[in-house]
C-alpha cells in the first residue's frame, strides 16, 4: 500500500508543478510535435477545424484498467490514480472535441 502512496504523492507533485491550474491553461512542458501533440496535449486532427482531444485523465484511467489484467507497479497505479482524479476535476474533462490548433500553422 506504501508504493500506492508514493505513487500518489508524485502525481500531486506532477500536478502542482507541471500541470496547468485552470482549463485554456498549456502545461509546463509543452512539445508540439505535429499531427499529435499540440503544446504537451494530445490534440488528434479530424479536419482542418475540428480535433479530438485526449484528456490525460483517459490515459491513466486506461493504465488503471489495464492494471487489472498484467502487471503494473503498484506506484504506477498510484500515480495514474492521482492523475485521473486531478484530470476529472477540471471543468472541461469531458470535452473531447475541440478547435484543430494544428492547423494554425499549417
Amino acid at each position: 500500500m506504501e508504493y500506492i502512496y508514493t505513487g500518489l504523492f508524485f502525481s500531486i507533485l506532477y500536478s502542482i508543478y507541471f500541470l496547468p491550474k485552470n482549463k485554456g491553461e498549456c502545461p509546463l512542458i509543452k512539445p508540439t510535435i505535429y499531427p499529435f501533440l499540440y503544446n504537451g496535449m494530445i490534440i488528434i486532427p479530424i479536419n482542418k477545424k475540428i480535433a479530438i482531444h485526449i484528456h490525460h485523465w483517459l490515459i491513466y484511467l486506461f493504465i488503471l484498467f489495464l492494471s487489472f489484467i498484467i502487471y503494473i507497479p503498484k506506484v504506477i497505479i498510484g500515480f495514474s490514480l492521482g492523475l485521473f482524479i486531478q484530470g476529472i476535476l477540471y471543468e472541461d474533462c469531458f470535452q473531447l472535441f475541440c478547435y484543430n490548433f494544428h492547423n494554425q500553422s499549417r
